[in-house]
């Protein structure tokens, strides 16, 4: 008898921190929550614009979900370098 390998006995890849999430806009506190850093963290980096984000009402930011997936790939961009503060 002669067994064949069933579909599912192949390695599953890992998946996404958005995996199964139909939303093209996730909200900050959540994306960081996703990310595994903190609220503040987010916000900081938001501020920084090394996480793109999106502001839906007055005060509400979102992070887009390709922007998730991207720093899943890639990680976060790097710091832009500051040039502020230097005296001539």
């Amino acid at each position: 008898m002669t067994t064949t390998p069933h579909p599912s006995a192949s390695p599953i890849p890992a998946g996404s921190v958005l995996d199964g999430d139909p939303r093209v806009l996730i909200p900050l506190p959540e994306a960081a929550e996703r990310l595994g850093i903190s609220r503040w963290q987010a916000y900081k980096l938001a501020r920084s614009g090394r996480l793109r984000t999106t502001r839906l009402g007055a005060r509400d930011l979102y992070v887009p979900a390709a922007v998730l997936r991207r720093i899943e790939h890639e990680g976060l961009p790097p710091a832009p370098e500051s040039h502020g503060g230097e005296l001539a």
